[in-house]
């Protein structure tokens, strides 16, 4: 999986020049403004594509634009890497949120900035490893959806094993990261 996945990404970077690489990088902090076809959801849709949300899930969409009708296996991995790349930011940016809201409401910060987004590199990457395909579909105007899901309740697992990483374990940290009662909060907002 890993080895069809970098084969991937290689022959994208290859094939097509009309990427930059702060593009390429889910973990680039870059804003960079890109020239993107804006994708026309048809009313005909999948009820999956027009809320790609779900319940005890992280769930996002990928799609490519296709050149002709048939669907070919390199635009299946086309389609897989762009929802794995969408997948990825997405958690990263919510752990990374995470973290600094949580170092807000201690007295001493001790977790550094570097570190947090490390531990957020990391288990988005393990995310992508253990996410699913959940569904794709063709569209009237040859642009290929696929959704991608990871369970939420792995990520907080992850999550929480990290925290212990970093963090001082003490009272702040069970109440607020390591408790049943926190995992449960923190699957919620992991899922928005």
């Amino acid at each position: 999986m890993i080895k069809t996945l970098f084969s991937s990404i290689c022959l994208i970077i290859l094939f097509s020049g009309c990427f930059s690489v702060s593009s390429l990088n889910p973990f680039s902090d870059d804003t960079e403004e890109t020239q993107k076809k804006q994708v026309v959801i048809s009313d005909n849709a999948p009820v999956w594509i027009k809320n790609p949300n779900e319940k005890n899930y992280i769930s996002v969409l990928g799609y490519s634009f296709l050149k002709q009708k048939e669907v070919s296996d390199f635009d299946k991995k086309r389609t897989l890497l762009n929802a794995s790349n969408n997948l990825s930011k997405k958690i990263y940016k919510q752990i990374v949120t995470y973290y600094k809201e949580y170092e807000k409401k201690l007295d001493k910060p001790s977790g550094f900035d570097k570190d947090i987004h490390n531990i957020a590199e990391q288990i988005s990457l393990k995310a992508i490893s253990k996410s699913k395909i959940k569904n794709s579909w063709l569209s009237e105007d040859n642009t290929l959806f696929v959704k991608i899901s990871i369970d939420s309740d792995f990520v907080a697992t992850q999550i929480q094993n990290e925290s212990k990483n970093i963090y001082k374990v003490d009272e702040t940290l069970y109440k607020n990261v390591l408790s049943n009662r926190a995992k449960a909060l923190l699957i919620e907002y992991l899922e928005k």
